[in-house]
Parts: C-alpha cells; structure tokens; sequence
C-alpha cells in the first residue's frame, strides 16, 4: 500500500490503513526516546512499532449511550483531547498497577490490565469514561461537546483521581509556567478529607473501587505532574526543541498531550526533530466484552488483527461455570506509527510526569535542573524550591464536600485554583476556541493533516 493511498483511504473511510512491511520505513536520526526508553539503531524499527502498540490508543467512538443521559452518543468531532488525556492516564495506571514500558501481547491478558482498560470504557459507570470526562469539564466551564484544551485535561484528570481508590495516584497542575517543588510534595502527601465527596455513578451507587482512602496523612502518593505550558505566540518556538529532548530522556516522563491548532495528539517519543504520537481522530464503534471458554476453540481465538468494524457478540454458551471473560482489546493498540515535524506543532501542550515515589521525584528535580531546563535558553518553565512570597498560598485539591451525580455536575464550582482560561486559545482568529474543536464540517481531512508523515507497518 502506498502512502498516498494509505492516506486518502483514511479520510473516506475514517480507519487507519495498514500493512505489513516496514520496507519503507527509514528513520534518519537515532536513538528513539519513547516515554523515558532508549531505542537504538540496532534494535530496530520493529522495536519501536512494538513500543507504541503497547500503548493505549483511545480514539473517537459512536453509539454509546447518550452523555448525561440526553447528550451526544459519539465525541467526534469534540472529543480528541478528551482521549489524549485518557491516553495518558491510561498510561499513567499502566506504571502504577503494572511497571514501566508495559509490552502488550493479543493473546494474553492480565486481569489487572482489563481492570485498567474497563475504567476507560465508554460507560456511564466506567471512572475514566469519556462520559465522565466531559461532565467534569462542566467545572471547568465547559459544556458537553465542547473541547478542551490541556490545561482544561490537566484540572478534569486532577478532579476524577480524587474518587480512583485503587490507584490513590495524586495529581499536580502546575500554572503559569511554574513548578514549585514544595507545592508537588504537598500535593503527593495529602489526602482527601474523610468528609470527601463520593462519586455516585447513575445508577445510584459508589461504585467500590472508588471508595474512601485510608492511608495516613503524610505518606507519599504516587504522583503525576501536570505542566500546561504555551513555548511560543502563534507557533512554537524551535529554541525549546532541545528540552525536549531531553524531556523524552526522563524515566518519569509519560508524555504530552497537544498537537496542532484544533487536532489534539499524544506524544509519546522524539527522533532528531520527530515526534511521534497516537491520534485519536479515527471512530469505531463502541466496544463491548467478549466471552470465551477458557480453551477457546479456533474460531473464537481470532482476531481481527485489521480493527475491521466491531460486532457485539453475545456470550458463547458453556455447560460448566469454567468460564472467564476475554476482552477484544485490538481497537485500543495501534499498528501503525505516525509522526510530525516538531516545528508544526502547536504551541500549547502539557509535559506529563510520573513519580511512583519520593526517590523518584526527587531524582526528577534533580534532572529537571541539571538537564531538562538548561537544554534550552530561555528555559521550557521555572523550577522552584519553595513557592514565592508574592504568590497566594498554595491550597492542594482534596475535592469537595457535597454530593456528585454524575448527571449533574452545574453546582460543584471550580477548582481550589484560578484556570488560565486565555492560556487555551490556541487560534488567535478564534478567541473561543481550544485545540479541539476539529469537526467534519470545520475540516474535513481532519483525520490526516497535510503535513503529517504516516509510517504504516
């Protein structure tokens, strides 16, 4: 298959092409750096097709049930930002319930690794769902079917970790181009109060994954950091370009959410002035469990290993109780790899962190100021010890102490924090608009920007 046919049947049919040769595949700078993982020239390509298949791929989904129960029931067109950020957590969890630099296998499967995925299913009653993610943004102030931007992202991943028991991950939005580290560590060592609201799903009940936290005040939470930052007026500025690279080189670095102006991306790797990432600007069908015997036959063994259009199957009958559920996971790992130019981007994004410990953020500062900040002049952002005297107090997210339903979300108030809502206008001529926004009547070769390279496997 030729790019350009690659290409244009990805705009009429909206599915991603594939092949099976990397033939043409040539990559003229190495190593790779994949979310804090070396890939060299010697192992290859493959080795890096390998790494980014292993990753969460959420895109565009249809036909689930509506948004707060008479909303939109597919997030084309408005949602891309919304997956990135799922991306992102997804792999954020990834790390924090199974290890860095996961390697996924579509043969088998872990129960924690289908416990991780569900929570990301479109479902009301799914945590990190997309129907979840959007009524939060009310919050944020912004409606259903309305995009978001990433500093947007950042505020609603904060607000959903606080009901997520299971992981306890805390996570840190650091504004205005500032990283204070005794305001992260605040933030890693507090816990929701016990007054702390509970999240009641539709169906009326707390869901029991999501129930109070019981560890001890003080102790280390697992910690994503969050850096919405803006490196540039109208397009990014090259000068940052070396940090990061060397941003990429961070063992805790989980990537970025951006793109180009109204097409989100998640960034998970840099080659020279490369950048590749997933994209979420393909639709499918909404997914649903797929059951099979626990020695399935042949037939139930397949997989469509060309993300064909899904079917929901009705559970495969069985004389015994020895039976267990096997997810179709195939749609959310992707077999090709795209990238861009880094000068194309878009420049307003949100460098993520994770830090599983306190070793390992403190090994973080160490970095950040040693090699990360002074790659580039001026620096991506300021890194500061202790929060300045001109600042207001630093008051870290615990929740809020009132009822959440999640079909109704226009009392709750904003953040402990002031959102920058001005920092998410990316297109000047469009001071109403965020990086999201793509629609089928806005740009209707949304799914392939022109000047985006696609590498097909």
């Amino acid at each position: 298959m030729s790019q350009g046919v690659g290409i244009v049947e990805t705009i009429l049919t909206a599915e991603p092409p594939f092949c099976d040769s990397f033939e043409r595949i040539s990559i003229d700078k190495f190593p790779i750096w994949a979310l804090g993982k070396e890939i060299t020239e010697e192992d290859g390509i493959e080795a890096m097709k390998k790494y980014m298949s292993s990753r969460f791929w959420f895109t565009y989904r249809k036909d689930f049930s509506p948004i707060g129960g008479t909303g939109p029931t597919s997030d084309q067109g408005w949602g891309c930002m919304l997956r990135c950020a799922q991306m992102l957590l997804g792999e954020v969890l990834l790390r924090r319930h199974i290890g860095r630099h996961f390697e996924w296998d579509i043969e088998t499967t872990s129960v924690v690794y289908e416990k991780i995925l569900q929570m990301f299913f479109d479902e009301k009653d799914a945590l990190y769902s997309i129907h979840q993610i959007a009524q939060m943004g009310v919050t944020e102030g912004k409606e259903i079917s309305k995009w978001f931007g990433p500093n947007t992202a950042a505020q609603v991943l904060k607000k959903l970790t606080i009901f997520d028991d299971w992981s306890n991950v805390a996570v840190h939005v650091a504004l205005d181009n500032i990283l204070v580290k005794e305001d992260a560590l605040t933030m890693a060592t507090t816990y929701p109060s016990e007054d702390a609201v509970k999240l009641i799903m539709e169906n009326g009940q707390v869901e029991k994954h999501y129930a109070t936290i019981t560890s001890k005040e003080g102790e280390w939470r697992p910690l994503l950091l969050m850096i919405p930052l803006r490196l540039g007026l109208t397009s990014i500025n090259t000068c940052y370009l070396p940090a990061i690279q060397e941003f990429f080189k961070l063992p805790q670095c989980v990537g970025i959410i951006g793109g180009k102006p109204n097409l989100a991306h998640y960034f998970v790797g840099i080659a020279g002035t490369k950048l590749f990432y997933l994209d979420p600007h393909y639709c499918r069908p909404k997914t649903s469990k797929v059951f099979a015997e626990k020695e399935p036959s042949t037939e139930s063994e397949q997989h469509d290993t060309n993300f064909s259009e899904l079917e929901d199957l009705e559970p495969l009958p069985s004389q015994t109780s020895d039976v267990y559920t096997k997810m179709d996971d195939s749609t959310y790992h992707c077999q090709m790899m795209q990238w861009m130019e880094f000068e194309s981007i878009d420049p307003s994004l949100a460098l993520a962190l994770f830090c599983e410990s306190r070793e390992d953020f403190d090994n973080l500062c160490e970095e950040l100021q040693k090699t990360t900040l002074p790659a580039s002049k001026p620096p991506m952002f300021e890194f500061l010890e202790k929060r300045p005297k001109y600042l207001p107090k630093f008051e870290p997210y615990t929740g809020v102490s009132m009822k959440i339903e999640m079909k109704e979300f226009d009392d709750i108030g904003a953040a402990n924090v002031k959102i920058d809502d001005d920092f998410e206008v990316l297109d000047v001529k469009e001071e109403d608009e965020e990086l999201d926004g793509n629609s089928e009547e806005k740009n209707p070769e949304e799914k392939v920007p022109e000047d985006t390279e696609v590498i097909e496997n």
